[in-house]
């Protein structure tokens, strides 16, 4: 079963000064937090800290049991997840199955950036649509979600498979074969969300906040 978490890092205090937060992570994660310059780049990595700890919390598992793929990507025994974050949200994802997922606040669209790392397709889609902007950001966290799901990270070209949009329907391809896998996006407070999963999203979109 898929399950979404949210932490609103905006109601977060920064944990170079506050721990009544941070000091429940592994000191592992409290490193990594500290390790970052600026105050809200430390609440994001604290929020994803804590929606990481809240699944390891709910699946019975302990915080040493966690194993890292050869990519450094994350996962315990019996359950798969992943966690992101931008703006104002860290965001994440547990799953029987593997998962990616990925979070970003949108802003103006990148059409330098589509036309140099999208394929053609896709950056024709951007260009010819209405809200540019909020297109850009749709696909951006769809390739995000989709080489976070494969483990391989951006060591994935980003234009070695292709984004397809049909009404409410999305697919991925590679060499004009579909990828078995499943693709959600949406939209919340100003930011793209994107999940893709080898197991069927929900159909109702619910946070489990942190």
């Amino acid at each position: 079963m898929i399950k979404l978490y949210l932490a609103d890092i905006s109601v977060l205090g920064d944990p170079q000064s506050d721990n009544s937060k941070i000091s429940l992570l592994p000191q592992e994660r409290q490193i990594k937090i500290l390790k970052h310059k600026l105050a809200d780049d430390r609440r994001r990595s604290l929020g994803a800290g804590m929606i990481i700890n809240k699944i390891l919390y709910e699946n019975n598992v302990d915080v040493n049991s966690i194993h890292y793929g050869s990519n450094g990507k994350p996962y315990a025994d019996n359950i798969f997840f992943n966690v992101a974050h931008s703006g104002k949200f860290a965001f994440g994802i547990s799953s029987d199955k593997e998962v990616g997922c990925d979070v970003e606040i949108i802003k103006n669209a990148h059409l330098d950036i589509a036309k140099r790392f999208f394929t053609e397709s896709e950056y024709n889609y951007i260009s010819k649509s209405e809200n540019s902007s909020n297109t850009f950001y749709k696909l951006w966290t769809i390739k995000e979600s989709y080489i976070k799901l494969s483990g391989e990270g951006l060591r994935t070209p980003l234009n070695s498979f292709e984004i397809n949009i049909s009404d409410n329907d999305i697919s991925i391809t590679e060499n004009n074969i579909a990828k078995d896998c499943s693709v959600t996006q949406f939209e919340f407070d100003n930011h793209s969300f994107a999940i893709c999963s080898y197991e069927q999203p929900p159909r109702k979109i619910e946070f489990n906040y942190v």
